[in-house]
């Protein structure tokens, strides 16, 4: 049953007849005795859905504070009051509301002038009632979200403490970095991490995943018989199940490579044994390089991947090692062709993914392996220690600083 406070200090028949018409409508009416004073205790123990609350000119002043005081209080700062003026004196030309604005502007939710219409009272009293039970919904309601909300947020930083621990696993896939000579250091680069350094051969590489965890993986791996073993991996998609499959890649990438010298066998073996183990419907594009130590000849198969460079210096010409196979996972069994070059003094091999190719500036075009093969030989012939740093600045200008929407990796060998 919906309850009604009726706060008045008149006991006129037209008041009393009004509480009697409400009871009828089946509404609860309670009538307070303990006066003005004691009005809010009798609001917060009575807990109506409504209050009708009487207002006169003599007692504007204490009702207005009344409302002030109920809408300051949190017990009592919801309830809907309805005030109930006197009638309009005869010959006005204005309704004498004054006193009763002065009232709805400190608090109360609407008014009536007597004579009082039952039927409009009944509508501003379950009109009332339906936007407070309105509101408590939507209070109900955002306090749910809220709480949602805040569980989805613990939940996101503890999902991203786990791909920061992720992606920190992920990173020791990568070779482990050799320290720069002394006279090095000064001027070392920015992006480019060395994996590998002698009197013959330097390798060095960049990793810039466009997530949390990327589908890119590129190893440097030495081998007892004094050779040396370069890979540069692309896992289709991004994020975690790409980051998962680059870590297979890892593990049988490292077995197979000890158990097998030639890169078209290692690639063969490696294939069949993903095929086995990735059901994703992912596929990976792959390079695996071997060099001898001992007359610097290099080996080199592809499975699906772009071509690497081939900076011959006595020739001062850019070439392309183009024998290239099927990517791995898509078939099982599949022969991949090989390549040989023999490295020399200044000689120079850059490995990529397709994330340096593909990167579009603003205009959506693409950087294109041209612009790759054009600012190698900038840098080449001015001599620029990191070559590999020199594209990234090129990238970086190329697309104005904009996000990478793909994973971003190189290998550089150079023959010193």
């Amino acid at each position: 049953m919906k309850k009604i406070l009726f706060l008045r200090d008149l006991k006129t028949a037209a008041l009393n007849q009004l509480s009697v018409k409400l009871e009828a409508e089946g509404f609860c009416v309670d009538h307070p005795q303990n006066g003005e004073t004691r009005w809010l205790e009798d609001v917060k123990i009575t807990e109506p859905d409504v209050v009708l609350m009487e207002v006169l000119p003599n007692n504007a002043w204490e009702r207005r504070q009344l409302c002030k005081v109920l809408r300051h209080e949190s017990e009592t700062e919801a309830i809907p009051i309805i005030l109930l003026g006197e009638a309009q004196s005869g010959g006005s030309e204005r309704p004498q509301v004054d006193y009763l604005l002065d009232v709805l502007n400190a608090g109360a939710n609407d008014y009536l002038q007597a004579p009082y219409e039952l039927s409009e009272i009944i509508g501003k009293v379950n009109t009332a009632i339906r936007h407070t039970a309105s509101m408590e919904k939507a209070t109900i309601l955002a306090n749910q979200l809220n709480t949602v909300n805040e569980e989805l947020y613990q939940r996101n930083i503890q999902i991203e403490k786990e791909l920061h621990i992720a992606r920190q696993l992920q990173q020791s896939l990568l070779p482990q970095v050799c320290p720069l000579p002394d006279d090095a250091v000064e001027a070392g680069p920015m992006f480019t991490k060395m994996h590998y350094i002698d009197s013959k051969l330097r390798i060095s590489g960049i990793y810039l995943p466009c997530d949390a965890l990327g589908g890119d993986l590129y190893d440097v791996l030495k081998f007892q018989d004094n050779a040396i073993g370069v890979s540069i991996t692309d896992v289709s998609g991004h994020g975690v199940p790409a980051g998962f499959i680059t870590a297979i890649f890892k593990t049988s990438l490292y077995r197979i490579t000890h158990q097998l010298k030639n890169p078209s066998d290692v690639l063969y073996h490696l294939n069949n044994e993903l095929f086995d183990i990735i059901k994703t419907g992912d596929y990976v594009t792959s390079l695996y390089l071997r060099i001898d130590m001992d007359t610097l000849a290099l080996q080199c198969a592809g499975a699906g991947h772009p071509y690497p460079f081939f900076y011959k210096a006595s020739e001062n010409k850019i070439y392309r090692l183009q024998k290239n196979g099927t990517p791995l996972v898509w078939v099982k069994d599949i022969d991949y062709p090989e390549d040989g070059i023999q490295l020399e003094s200044g000689d120079k091999v850059f490995l990529f993914t397709d994330g340096v190719s593909e990167l579009k500036n603003p205009n959506n075009e693409m950087y294109g392996e041209e612009r790759i093969e054009k600012i190698l030989l900038q840098s080449i012939h001015s001599q620029s220690p990191y070559l590999t740093d020199d594209l990234i600045g090129d990238l970086s200008d190329y697309t104005e600083g904009a996000p990478l929407e793909d994973d971003i990796s190189m290998v550089l060998i150079e023959a010193l």
